[in-house]
């Protein structure tokens, strides 16, 4: 069967990471991804079942590994090569779901490794398992990081009993492969939902940004939601999701905040300027130094800061307001059990409330698709999203033509 393997190399990230930002096409070409042949999964277990993929998704995550922006403290929990891609929807072909369209939690937690629980998997909080380098499996947080099992980039993966979830009749498949990231955000906001008529600013629109809209929408949180989003597409989108202000940059929501009177400026040596105030939640959902800095900086004083960027080393960041005011800064980069929600797990909750909600277009966010044989024009779009109006974009299998 046909795949997009990662192979990492030195020269081959140290090219990706310097030709990406200018030259996606070369850097794409540099990256290690190539589409080849390679043998059909073999279940690890009696508790394991094939998905033919349908729809899988280009992540942020994805995009940061092949362009060499990822941070090197989590290296230790991959392993190349590896079939990437872990936003996936399919369908069983055998276990509890046979012949159902399903959509994957691709963690590889203690269960899938032939291990006990540690205390976050007994917790349900697999997403931050202590085990993602032991057991039965090569090391690898995800399905498409671990060289022991093909991610959704091909036509075929072996998924856990436990990682399957079932998409709600009537649901299009292009609206619910983007569970995963509704519940990365999901988690985020179900943590501590602010409040009807707290002030929210989601710093960064691209898919985990316009999904904390989405989320806190289908939560009905009744929250005034500003969104930093920079492209045009983005902003239309935020738009339709429900965002009360829509913003070009970081500098307007610190105008915002200053004209609802929810903050001040203040002058201080060598020409700095301080900032007071802010607003009650903001969530970096960007991980770039700037995003970060912006979080930090318009988090009123005790006030909850999120990082749900994925950022990783972040140079020249200034720290002061985290603990000069106080603030709660909290990161996520996953999903679980849902202690607000009665234990359901988040994906569940994701499709749920999608199903419930179709008036939220969830599904909008899908702005290209490609098959894998043109795995290139695809990455491309992604790695220059500013030029190409990309949000998200799904690969799916050579031949197959979905309804998206």
């Amino acid at each position: 069967m046909r795949a997009l393997v990662y192979r990492f190399s030195p020269g081959g990230w140290l090219a990706a990471r310097h030709l990406g930002g200018h030259l996606p096409g070369l850097a794409v070409a540099a990256s290690g991804l190539r589409l080849l042949d390679i043998s059909a999964p073999v279940a690890p277990g009696p508790d394991w079942a094939g998905v033919r993929v349908r729809l899988a998704g280009v992540c942020g995550t994805d995009v940061a590994t092949l362009r060499g922006r990822s941070g090197p403290q989590l290296s230790p929990f991959v392993s190349f090569p590896a079939v990437m891609g872990h936003e996936v929807l399919g369908v069983a072909e055998d276990g509890p779901y046979a012949g159902q369209r399903v959509v994957l939690d691709p963690f590889l937690p203690c269960r899938t490794r032939g291990l006990p629980a540690c205390p976050a998997c007994a917790a349900g909080q697999t997403a931050i398992c202590q085990r993602f380098a032991e057991g039965d499996l090569a090391p690898g947080m995800l399905l498409g990081f671990c060289r022991d099992l093909p991610g959704g980039w091909t036509e075929r993966l072996m998924a856990h009993n436990a990682q399957l979830h079932a998409v709600p009749d009537g649901l299009p498949d292009e609206t619910a492969v983007l569970a995963e990231p509704l519940a990365v955000a999901l988690h985020a906001v179900y943590r501590d939902p602010p409040p009807s008529g707290a002030r929210v600013l989601v710093v960064g629109a691209g898919t985990v940004g316009l999904c904390l809209v989405a989320a806190m929408r289908l939560l009905e949180t009744g929250a005034e939601i500003a969104v930093v989003a920079r492209h045009p597409r983005q902003r239309e989108l935020a738009a339709a999701l429900g965002a009360d202000e829509v913003l070009a940059g970081s500098a307007e929501a610190e105008r915002l905040a200053l004209r609802r009177g929810w903050g001040g400026v203040h002058a201080g040596l060598l020409g700095t300027r301080g900032f007071s105030g802010g607003f009650d939640q903001v969530y970096d959902a960007a991980g770039s130094a700037s995003a970060v800095a912006t979080a930090l900086r318009l988090t009123r004083a005790g006030g909850r800061a999120v990082l749900l960027g994925c950022s990783g080393v972040v140079p020249r960041c200034d720290l002061t307001a985290a603990w000069a005011h106080e603030l709660r800064l909290e990161g996520f980069c996953g999903y679980g059990a849902e202690p607000a929600a009665g234990g359901r797990h988040t994906i569940d909750l994701a499709l749920g409330l999608m199903a419930a909600h179709p008036d939220v277009p969830v599904g909008s966010l899908v702005t290209h698709r490609f098959p894998l044989g043109r795995y290139r024009e695809a990455l491309k779009a992604a790695f220059f999203h500013r030029g190409s109006g990309s949000v998200k974009i799904l690969l799916h299998p050579d031949g197959q033509a979905g309804n998206c």
